[in-house]
């Protein structure tokens, strides 16, 4: 029988990869195949730690079969309708990620002491709210290529550039070398600039109340 804290190692292992593989794929077309399955794994271990029944829990399994699916398409087909379709995805991709969030979120905060669980989930949890941005900000790109102002001298495609945006963002780093333009673009790094800041302090916060008790 699995354990929460086999989903934890197995997500965090997931995200980790998925984070590394997104880079590497600039270049190299079978690393480029290689991202949706990591997105497609992330999206699973996610499903695992939701509380629902087996029908639904099947209907998500087969969502996201549907965006791997879309996201293997659209690295050959770069059609308006494929770019569409991938988007639609997105937005089961990012109710998968929200659910998830929540969930462990609640899970974690369940316990009654600090343990290795605990840390994962926390973790999980911080590396998931930067690939929901960054869904949140393709969707916007795709609407309008003008929301995110790239410096002229990268050559990185647009999808490794908002991934890098999100996590810089959510870590208030704020290097400045990509501004959003576009009103929905600024509000969204605004909202995840809060919660870069928030979900840590609260975060601390409750393994040191854990901790104590």
């Amino acid at each position: 029988m699995k354990t929460y804290k086999n989903k934890y190692t197995y997500l965090l292992l997931y995200l980790i990869t998925f984070f590394i593989l997104v880079p590497l794929s600039q270049h190299n077309i079978y690393i480029q195949i290689l991202v949706p399955f990591g997105f497609f794994f992330v999206i699973i271990s996610a499903i695992n730690t939701l509380n629902f029944s087996k029908k639904v829990i099947k209907f998500f399994f087969i969502l996201a079969g549907l965006s791997l699916f879309t996201n293997l398409i659209n690295i050959y087909d770069e059609t308006y309708l494929s770019e569409l379709l991938a988007v639609i995805t997105n937005i089961f991709d990012c109710i998968f990620l929200i659910l998830s969030i929540i969930a462990i979120y609640q899970k974690v905060h369940l316990e009654t002491n600090v343990n290795n669980d605990v840390i994962r989930g926390g973790i999980c949890i911080y590396i998931m709210l930067g690939i929901l941005w960054y869904l949140f900000y393709k969707m916007i790109f795709f609407f309008d290529i003008n929301a995110f102002h790239f410096p002229e001298f990268r050559k990185t495609s647009e999808s490794i550039n908002l991934l890098y945006f999100s996590f810089v963002t959510l870590t208030t780093v704020g290097y400045g070398d990509i501004t959003p333009v576009n009103n929905f673009a600024m509000i969204l790094s605004n909202l995840e600039g809060l919660c870069g800041q928030l979900f840590p302090a609260i975060s601390i916060a409750t393994l040191v109340s854990l901790y104590k008790k």
